[in-house]
């Protein structure tokens, strides 16, 4: 194919894509470092439940795509993650959406880890007329940015012009620089509102952002109680064993986040328990094992650990790298079975962290699930925990 054949395929496809989503006067683009996927999902059964005909596009560690509430699981040729099956999966159900009146919805989780390739989803592939950012985070330094502002200027970036961003991010300076950011292009921005009660809890954010959604297409809210019910029953629960406790953070991957959920079951003063940490590291993310040493150094400094557990890449630089004592596991050559045992006979309740997508790690979720006995109540917020 010559080069002008291959230009005129590519415009070609752009403009089809163009009239699939015309099908769906309604587009909205998840974005943020925690809780994409979980928003696009809630989101994805409100308008399901109201009446539209929605589809919701997961990425996340199992991608689906949901249609109605039918959950289809997304079939990938290998194990790399490319932006162009939103393409192949839109074009298969937006179609599908009813066409006899304005009510169709679709929901795209923005799965892009750049600033360019998320301005690149939104743009080609969703054209959202609502980007919800989730918060603003430390994870994918090394492709978002170094800092918290590094990474916001990013998220505001990703933004094309002229679309209103609903952003769930609490701390005001952080929302301010992506308000300015916004607005420079023509865009606008509402923070999202939670109340004092609700603060400090896990994905307070990302719930209350459901409102404000609504509100701004016109929808009526979700009643507080609905709220509050949702967001208690996604509270941290420690995963009882016979001879131990558990928490597995791995599946949040960033540590403002592993820290709330230790706050939440753990405690923050002088009364705080001691927990066990499994920090599992993998090669392809460099940034976030740096982050996670500068973590654990913090939980040493405090008295809020005694010792840290390491598994996955490179797990004797981690140890020479951080200020407490560190037990190394090979995980190449050990069981999942035996580094859980070995972290339950420590006698605290142990956390692991940093990394979730793994076989090693997905044998490890296994062997928790086969065998748990329970979970706890869920915990509340720390009252202790001061603000951003």
């Amino acid at each position: 194919m010559n080069p002008l054949d291959r230009l005129s395929r590519l415009f070609g496809r752009g403009e089809r894509h163009r009239r699939v989503l015309d099908h769906a006067p309604l587009r909205i683009s998840i974005s943020g470092i925690r809780g994409k996927s979980s928003t696009a999902k809630r989101l994805g059964e409100v308008f399901s439940d109201r009446g539209f005909d929605t589809y919701v596009k997961i990425t996340g560690d199992h991608p689906q795509s949901i249609h109605n509430g039918r959950v289809i699981p997304v079939e990938r040729s290998g194990p790399r993650v490319t932006l162009y099956e939103n393409i192949r999966l839109l074009k298969e159900f937006v179609p599908q959406l009813a066409v006899e009146e304005p009510r169709d919805a679709v929901v795209v989780e923005n799965q892009a880890i750049t600033e360019y390739t998320m301005r690149m989803v939104n743009e080609t592939f969703v054209r959202p007329n609502v980007v919800v950012i989730c918060n603003v985070r430390q994870d994918h330094n090394d492709t978002l940015g170094r800092t918290r502002q590094e990474i916001a200027r990013s998220f505001a970036r990703s933004v094309p012009a002229g679309v209103h961003v609903i952003n769930g991010e609490q701390h005001g300076v952080i929302h301010e620089y992506m308000r300015e950011e916004i607005e420079a292009r023509g865009g606008t921005i509402e923070q999202v509102s939670v109340p004092e009660n609700h603060r400090g809890l896990t994905a307070a954010e990302t719930v209350h952002a459901l409102n404000h959604v609504l509100e701004y297409v016109g929808e009526e809210p979700l009643p507080d109680s609905d709220l509050e019910e949702l967001l208690w029953s996604i509270q941290p629960r420690w995963t009882i064993f016979e001879n131990g406790r558990l928490f597995n953070a791995a599946k949040v991957n960033e540590i403002e986040s592993t820290e709330l959920f230790r706050r939440q079951l753990a405690g923050n003063g002088e009364d705080a328990e001691l927990v066990c940490p499994f920090v599992f590291l993998r090669r392809d993310r460099r940034g976030r094992t740096a982050s996670f040493v500068e973590y654990i150094d913090i939980l040493a400094a405090r008295g809020l650990i005694d010792r840290v557990h390491v598994g996955g890449a490179y797990t004797s630089v981690f140890a020479r790298n951080v200020d407490v004592e560190a037990v190394e596991h090979d995980t190449d050559t050990e069981t999942a079975a035996s580094v859980l045992d070995t972290l339950l006979e420590t006698g605290q309740p142990v956390m692991p962290m940093a990394n979730t997508v793994h076989p090693f790690m997905r044998e490890f979720a296994a062997e928790i699930e086969r065998r748990a006995v329970g979970v706890s109540a869920p915990a509340p917020a720390d009252p202790r925990m001061p603000p951003e």
